[in-house]
């Protein structure tokens, strides 16, 4: 076990002092340094421990000094104080390796105590593996994501810098990208894995209920509070507490959530003390952050604690090569769930699939082929076995036209290229009513009804474009048609 030195670099004597009588009464070997200076002698001659490291000094920015302590010794453990008007700097701080920041407020030497323990751990822990095993470990904890495209090989990079620290993390994404999964990956992969993980989604909850759900309450706080209740992060203590759509969440209890992470207690509704916690929060949103920061709809303050380390996830259209994977992924998987014995899918099929756009993202392709499960008949998924509009929105695509109904055919595009583009196998032609029935409403939707015109357009009488549209259904009800399809 390495020798447990603290370095307490801090201009105020007093605060210095209790807290070095505070370190030493638990075992530690304490330095002091009122000065930036004197804390970067220390580091030259080779200090090797966690820093406690006030960003204001009177000498040298308190950041420069990070980054001495860090190029001097690596596995130095730094722990920024600082008073709430430089709450920036703290943030800057902990991206450029700091190990974890408290405000100097009441019960800091307790706090202190708390984080010292912790990063001593995290120090003990990384000094037991290898630089391998460390990337073995990680790729253990992201099991559960499957992706081998490049835009996902960047992502889980950046995630094994977070996986063992207690930065706050904001992962941001389309729905259906997987937030969820990386928060457990995060979770399950680093030194909190044994602990609990708690999720909630903060969308569609009333703001009482949220409250109570997230601090829990006592018996007799509100009306049918019949016995008291832990809250989320109560529940979580030791652990993770993953807050999903978090945009979502009411500035009443943002500014909650901003006390929990400044003071790392909880409140519990109808309550007389507070609780103490040990929770790291992640979140995640689908919405700009920044933008509603800057409508004045989420607070300034708990979006730079949250996003002190941002993931951006990829939509899955981005994902180059992960489509196969998920496929065969999430086949296996029904495949058992229904007793099925399916072996793979029709090359149509991952053609279809590898076109796709996926608006629902990973989730979206997920339900396609758990779909396909249930339908198919046969040892492989067919065209047949997916959902309409994917077929309908493929083939569009191999015309130019997007999801949105935009883009330009190509002007010397001929009929039968167009129907060659748009049915490819058999079972994909229409019959000759379904296609006389389209030709008519797209006529007459580009007439706006006239049906003088819309016959002149389709080279029929008027007689007989008036009996062509009794057989099918009317004139009404073909126009109600086109104009559901305009």
């Amino acid at each position: 076990m390495p020798d447990r030195r603290v370095l307490i670099i801090d201009d105020e004597p007093g605060l210095a002092g209790l807290l070095e009588a505070s370190l030493e009464n638990e075992g530690y070997e304490v330095r002091l340094a009122h000065t930036g200076s004197a804390g970067l002698s220390q580091a030259e001659s080779g200090f090797d421990g966690v820093v406690l490291l006030d960003l204001r000094l009177p000498d040298v920015e308190g950041l420069d000094v990070l980054q001495a302590l860090l190029q001097a010794n690596p596995s130095n453990r730094i722990v920024i104080m600082t008073a709430h008007g430089s709450i920036d700097a703290a943030i800057e701080a902990t991206r450029r390796g700091a190990y974890d920041f408290l405000t100097k407020t009441d019960d800091l030497a307790g706090r202190v105590r708390v984080s010292v323990k912790n990063a001593f751990r995290d120090r003990e822990m990384s000094g037991r593996v290898s630089e391998l095993e460390e990337e073995a470990s990680a790729r253990e904890g992201f099991r559960t994501l499957v992706a081998r495209s490049p835009e996902m090989t960047r992502v889980f990079q950046t995630l094994r810098h977070a996986v063992d620290s207690r930065v706050t993390v904001l992962i941001q994404g389309e729905s259906g990208t997987g937030k969820e999964l990386v928060a457990r990956a995060l979770h399950s992969g680093g030194a909190r894995g044994a602990g609990p993980f708690v999720a909630l989604n903060c969308a569609g909850i009333p703001d009482t209920l949220l409250e109570s759900e997230l601090f829990g309450h006592e018996r007799g706080a509100f009306t049918g509070a019949v016995t008291a209740k832990k809250g989320k992060f109560e529940l979580a203590d030791g652990g993770t507490i993953f807050l999903d759509e978090i945009g979502e969440m009411s500035l009443h209890l943002q500014s909650k959530i901003l006390r929990v992470l400044e003071t790392r207690e909880v409140d519990r509704l109808g309550g007389s003390k507070p609780v103490k916690v040990d929770v790291r929060i992640v979140s995640a949103t689908h919405r700009d952050l920044e933008q509603m920061v800057a409508h004045g709809e989420f607070r300034e303050d708990l979006y730079y604690r949250l996003a002190v380390f941002p993931i951006r996830l990829p939509a899955l259209r981005e994902r180059q090569g992960d489509v196969p994977l998920l496929v065969d992924h999430f086949l296996r998987g029904f495949a058992k769930e229904e007793g099925k014995d399916i072996t793979g899918v029709e090359p149509e099929v991952m053609d279809c699939l590898e076109s796709h756009t996926y608006p629902g993202n990973v989730r979206e392709l997920e339900n396609i082929i758990s779909r396909a499960v249930v339908v198919s008949s046969g040892p492989r998924i067919s065209i047949s076995d997916l959902p309409r509009q994917v077929l309908d929105a493929t083939r569009m695509r191999r015309l130019g036209v997007d999801d949105d109904g935009t883009g330009e055919l190509t002007p010397d595009l001929s009929l039968d290229r167009a129907f060659e583009l748009l049915f490819r196998r058999t079972d994909e032609l229409p019959s000759h009513e379904q296609l006389e029935a389209a030709l008519i409403r797209r006529a007459l939707r580009l007439v706006e009804g006239d049906v003088t015109r819309a016959a002149e357009l389709l080279g029929l009488s008027r007689p007989t474009l008036y009996r062509r549209l009794e057989r099918l259904g009317g004139k009404d009800a073909v126009l109600a048609v086109a104009e559901a399809h305009g």
